[in-house]
């Protein structure tokens, strides 16, 4: 009779029979060794790490939703999902923009210029305005 790897087989398990603990060891090993096995382990991480980069892909954050999926697959792509957008934003108004935007899809405005002026020149160029 061959010995399954199972829980119900291991509380059925009489722990003086060496024999059958050895029987039983060596079954659990040849389960844990099962290429199949770690083909599925192998095939489903790097699945989740590609669903978590590209995920991350358009935050920003392309790396940490490759590492976040592969250690923790739906909870990481959540994790990146949920994550701050890790992108530059416009010094006008606000809006988060592509790493090499070169300007700003909110207001329009050259991002190049823009991030050249010192913080000084915005403040002045505000208090030019009308009214108060």
């Amino acid at each position: 009779m061959a010995t399954e790897c199972t829980l119900a087989a291991l509380n059925r398990l009489d722990r003086e029979d060496l024999d059958a603990v050895q029987q039983m060891l060596d079954a659990c090993t040849a389960t844990l060794l099962d290429p199949t096995l770690w083909g599925w382990v192998i095939g489903l991480t790097l699945v989740s790490m590609l669903v978590g980069a590209l995920i991350g892909w358009p935050r920003g954050r392309f790396w940490a939703g490759l590492l976040w999926g592969a250690a923790l697959g739906p909870i990481g792509w959540l994790i990146v999902g949920f994550a701050k957008p890790n992108l530059p934003e416009c010094p006008e108004c606000g809006h988060r923009n592509g790493r090499g935007a070169k300007v700003c899809r909110g207001c329009g405005i050259d991002l190049r210029k823009a991030g050249q002026r010192s913080q000084r020149s915005v403040v002045r160029a505000q208090g030019t305005g009308r009214g108060w």
